[in-house]
């Protein structure tokens, strides 16, 4: 399930029963030695880059992606959008996603500008469709000059009670360069799956003549599969057949053949991770965090996209586990940014809602710097 999920189910809960325990520590993984080592410290010049905004005040998720000439996209999900000068988020909307443009790579020296909808006066998401569904933001990808953007959809259970990543789906910008306010969406046809795997709720990436999009199985376990489509494809957003990895005897295999549910190429991950090549290291690195509560970072490592992968390695624990009610998630790596080996995040969050409304010090995302020996 969703860490989000998870928050809000926990909420409503705790607000029922009238008290708020501390969550269960993640358990300790076995030793799993690895060929390389990156180790992490905190990158407070880095994190002030979202915190200056006069209304954007906090969202969660944080995927990033390349725009080229010094230009960041991040996508957010649930996101604070201040309605008074008060800048406070008891006085804030919160909106289901909401984007930015972070205009130099250095995001210790960067400049932002945050982006949602306005209806009346009153934010709103910056992907929206009618009905009662929403949208979360997976990963995304820029290439020859076209940018597609996969996001996963939510919606209510049929009780009413819960919420559950349903699906997923993707929209093509055909004008990138272009300020996000006057970003041209086209809502692209995708196919639904009946293996619960949200498709491009982690990373998207290029390699030679095809895009690969990582994505988790919900809501109860997060095996991992990937799929692929020809570049040429994605670039004229035809997502409508994809290509899953089966495994080495089989290969890629069209979905629309495929007759049950292949092998994942990763076990006990997260809903939202990133994958990509790390040249100091030659290889493939994968970066989450583990367990659920206050939860270490983790990655690992392969010569392949497709594995095998290292078993699952702990590498770093926030100062904010030590707190009470905590939640750490979306631990992520963001190849294109500078200023250290590898540049990571992580959100914090808490299940007293009231804390998180009144602590500005939480719910922003958190910069770690690497150094990769």
């Amino acid at each position: 399930m969703h860490p989000r999920l998870l928050i809000t189910l926990l909420l409503v809960f705790l607000a029922a029963v009238g008290c708020t325990p501390d969550l269960p520590q993640p358990e300790p993984l076995p030793p799993c030695p690895q060929a390389h080592t990156l180790t992490l410290e905190p990158w407070p010049e880095a994190d002030a880059l979202f915190r200056d905004d006069p209304r954007w005040l906090g969202g969660d998720d944080a995927y990033s992606v390349d725009l080229g000439q010094g230009r960041v996209l991040w996508l957010f999900g649930d996101s604070f959008v201040a309605t008074s000068r008060a800048r406070s988020r008891r006085r804030a909307t919160m909106v289901r996603n909401s984007v930015a443009i972070q205009q130099g790579y250095d995001p210790s020296t960067a400049s932002i500008r945050f982006y949602w909808q306005e209806s009346d006066g009153a934010p709103g998401a910056f992907f929206a469709q009618p009905g009662t569904s929403w949208f979360w933001p997976g990963d995304g990808i820029q290439i020859d000059g076209t940018l597609i953007l996969f996001l996963m959809k939510v919606r209510e259970t049929p009780d009413g009670e819960w919420f559950e990543v349903c699906d997923w789906t993707a929209v093509r910008v055909a004008n990138p360069d272009a300020d996000p306010g006057q970003w041209e969406l086209e809502w692209l046809a995708t196919p639904s799956n009946d293996f619960g795997v949200i498709v491009g709720s982690a990373s998207v990436l290029q390699m030679d003549e095809y895009v690969y999009a990582f994505g988790a199985r919900e809501p109860d376990v997060h095996d991992v599969y990937v799929v692929r489509w020809p570049a040429s494809d994605v670039i004229a957003g035809n997502l409508a057949e994809p290509y899953w990895w089966t495994g080495e005897t089989a290969g890629w295999v069209p979905q629309i053949v495929l007759d049950q549910r292949p092998p994942p190429v990763l076990e006990y991950a997260q809903t939202e991770f990133t994958v990509h090549f790390e040249p100091t290291a030659g290889e493939f690195l994968q970066v989450q965090t583990i367990g659920f509560g206050a939860a270490p970072l983790g990655v690992r490592w392969s010569p392949s996209l497709t594995g095998p992968w290292s078993c699952l390695r702990s590498i770093y624990e926030p100062a904010e586990a030590s707190r009470s009610h905590v939640l750490i998630y979306a631990g992520k790596a963001h190849p294109e940014l500078l200023g250290a080996d590898v540049v990571l995040t992580y959100i914090v969050n808490t299940t007293k809602f009231r804390q998180l409304v009144r602590d500005d010090s939480i719910y922003y995302p958190r910069f770690l710097r690497g150094t990769l020996d």
